[in-house]
């Protein structure tokens, strides 16, 4: 009987040790399992040294009453500079950017249609002392010492960025606004509706480069206006500039409610034209209340006009917004808390994963094709290989918590021996005819002197 009784315990231990080898087996291959695809991943963040890389706050589109803003010049750089902005770029309808103690070239038009704003008064700027100590960081300000102790980090200056403009003037129905910088001709151009092409070509033209802003009010910034923000043509149109022209830098992602969709839809078109499209948030300010909104944290080794170009141009920085409907919440507002940050991403193309390291979040989201393919707090890195039959031609992350949302740059993810084919039509635009309207209005009697005078009168320009 004890040697039955024996048996039986040798046998059922035996069982639960095999079993428990088994499972350690299971576990093992299923960590080490290799997908089907080996994926050829490209990053905006390939050349960046995170052990020597800077992060900068940056301010990037903002009004002031020298176009319809209701700040002056000196309180719209005092409050970036209090906020703890180290980068701040005015870029008023139609006003190119002038160093912050010279009154720039106005519009009166613009200021006409926001009187309630601007009263017509003459513009106030810094003086040349507060605009030195300013841009050296010796301007006193107890609110940017407080974030500096909060943050751990000196803050230093506050970079003045010139030559910038909201192009494209007001158009009518809805806004469709470039911001452009290093270029001229585009300060004087009459507003089209629908027409973002023409100013995009002629800021390339110059040399200079441009992002497009708040798309959703041309697509819609209601929630009726989903199905339209999904539709062919607008991520056709938008894609076809990034396409064309490597000088528009980035998609606004932040400013109306379905900014962040119709991104997802020009990346699911561009990318396999060969473009990756870089999100981009900024306040759009007009007042002092909207300044902190949303920002840009560029990654530059140094605070330097060159090295603002290079960031620029590269795609190389994080997007931060306060509000997101779509994503928060309508009744979402981030300001006053720290916003998420990342100080660290690494691909690794010998295991196709990407991971990252961030701080002030509480979810992070990983999305391809516009869809959500893994979510959850600890989701700080991907494996490609888990989720092929999710993954497009790229993947980007996003991260939510207190302060807002944090926007990374899209991962172009082509895997090895996959054909990725995206067809690009060029859409017909009424916008195209408006704008040859108004080239053969200027080519017949827009160099009149009537039309001369009433230009000079109303744009303070002749275009």
């Amino acid at each position: 009987m004890k040697k039955t009784a024996k048996k039986i315990l040798s046998i059922l231990l035996s069982a639960v040790l095999l079993l428990q080898i088994g499972a350690i087996a299971f576990a093992n291959t299923t960590e080490d399992v290799q997908g089907q695809y080996t994926y050829n991943i490209s990053s905006p963040y390939d050349n960046i040294d995170w052990d020597n890389i800077n992060q900068y706050k940056a301010s990037l589109h903002s009004h002031t009453d020298a176009s319809d803003g209701d700040q002056t010049i000196a309180e719209s750089v005092k409050s970036h500079y209090d906020l703890g902005y180290q980068i701040l770029a005015i870029s008023d309808h139609a006003v190119l950017g002038v160093p912050w103690d010279e009154v720039p070239q106005t519009v009166p038009i613009y200021r006409f249609f926001k009187f309630s704003r601007t009263g017509m008064r003459d513009p106030v700027v810094l003086s040349s002392e507060e605009r030195e100590q300013i841009i050296n960081g010796t301007y006193e300000s107890a609110a940017r010492d407080a974030l500096a102790e909060q943050l751990g980090y000196e803050l230093g200056g506050m970079m003045e960025v010139t030559g910038s403009c909201e192009a494209n003037g007001a158009t009518p129905i809805n806004d469709c606004h470039i911001n452009t910088f290093g270029c001229t001709s585009v300060q004087a151009k009459m507003g089209v509706y629908g027409d973002f092409e023409t100013v995009v070509e002629d800021c390339d033209k110059e040399g200079g480069f441009s992002f497009l802003d708040h798309v959703g009010e041309y697509v819609g910034r209601n929630v009726e206006d989903e199905e339209r923000a999904y539709a062919p043509y607008y991520s056709n149109k938008f894609a076809n500039i990034f396409v064309d022209y490597e000088s528009c830098v980035a998609f606004d992602v932040n400013s109306t409610r379905y900014d962040g969709v119709i991104w997802d839809e020009i990346l699911k078109k561009a990318i396999p034209n060969g473009r990756n499209v870089p999100g981009i948030a900024f306040s759009d300010s007009h007042s002092a209340e909207d300044n902190d909104w949303a920002f840009t944290m560029m990654l530059m080794p140094e605070l330097t006009h060159e090295a603002f170009e290079d960031c620029m141009r590269s795609g190389a920085w994080f997007s931060v917004g306060r509000v997101d409907p779509l994503n928060l919440g309508e009744d979402f507002n981030g300001t006053g808390n720290l916003p998420p940050a990342v100080s660290r991403v690494e691909v690794n193309r010998e295991t196709n994963t990407i991971s990252f390291v961030g701080s002030e979040f509480d979810n992070v989201q990983w999305i391809s094709d516009g869809k959500v393919i893994a979510e959850g707090k600890d989701m700080t890195s991907l494996d490609l290989n888990a989720y092929e039959d999710e993954l497009g031609c790229y993947v980007r992350f996003q991260l939510t918590g207190p302060g807002g949302i944090l926007y990374a740059q899209p991962f172009v993810t082509m895997a090895e021996g996959v054909e990725y084919t995206a067809d690009l039509y060029v859409t017909f635009d009424v916008s195209m005819i408006l704008r040859l309207f108004v080239d053969i209005f200027n080519a017949t009697f827009g160099h009149g002197i009537f039309a001369t005078f009433i230009k000079k009168m109303l744009w303070n320009h002749v275009w």
